[in-house]
Formats: structure tokens, C-alpha cells, sequence
């Protein structure tokens, strides 16, 4: 099963790092902070639970912009990650689809990607 390959923490670090990378480390606290407020939890957990509910709280924030916002996140996971055979706007759609099977498969191979470039939760 492709569940057994998934690591929460894991998933969590490689986004919590793409943001880091994006916009920096006090941009990025500011961002979850405002995230938190609308998500009503970690937006790293949010992510993982529910990626479409992380994508309306980037929306919410960032109106229109997120799209955009979501395109430089995703290349900058597949960049970071080593991610392969995946583009931004399959990745996006995914995220942003709500579908259980596809999310659990991208964030298996975001897990086999993040293993094989070293970027495993210190």
C-alpha cells in the first residue's frame, strides 16, 4: 500500500522548507501566522490533512495572487525535492482537488523524493 511509504513529518518539512525558501524565514513565520488565524490550526498539518483547505487559507490571504503563489510552491518542491515526472500544474491540481487517493500518492513520492535528496526531519 502506498500509505506505508508516507510520512507526515515529512511531507510537513518538505513545505514548511519550500516556504522557507520562497519567502524567507520571517516572511514565512508571518505567513503561517496569518494561515493559523484562518485555518485554525498548524498550516503545515492543514496541509497534509486537507491540501484544498491550505490552498483556500493561500486564497484567502493572497487572493488571486495565490495562484501564482501556488506555481512558485510547487516548482519550488520539485526543485528542492527532486521531484520527477510531475509538473507544477499537475501538482497545484492535485493539492487543490480534494482527492484522497491522489494526494496520498503525490505525498508518497514527495516522501520517496525527500529520502533520496537527503531531506529527511532532523
Amino acid at each position: 500500500m502506498v500509505e506505508e511509504y508516507l510520512e507526515p513529518n515529512l511531507v510537513k518539512k518538505a513545505f514548511k522548507d519550500a516556504m522557507r525558501s520562497i519567502f524567507g524565514e520571517n516572511g514565512s513565520r508571518i505567513l503561517e501566522l496569518h494561515l493559523r488565524r484562518f485555518l485554525g490550526k498548524d498550516p503545515y498539518e492543514a496541509i497534509y490533512e486537507d491540501p484544498r483547505l491550505f490552498c483556500d487559507g493561500l486564497r484567502a490571504f493572497f487572493g488571486p495572487g495565490a495562484r501564482g503563489l501556488l506555481i512558485v510552491l510547487a516548482k519550488t518542491l520539485i526543485k528542492e525535492s527532486g521531484i520527477q515526472g510531475l509538473t507544477p500544474s499537475q501538482i497545484i491540481e492535485i493539492l487543490e482537488s480534494g482527492d484522497q487517493e491522489l494526494k496520498t500518492h503525490f505525498f508518497a513520492i514527495l516522501c520517496s523524493s525527500q529520502r533520496r535528496v537527503g531531506g529527511g526531519v532532523r
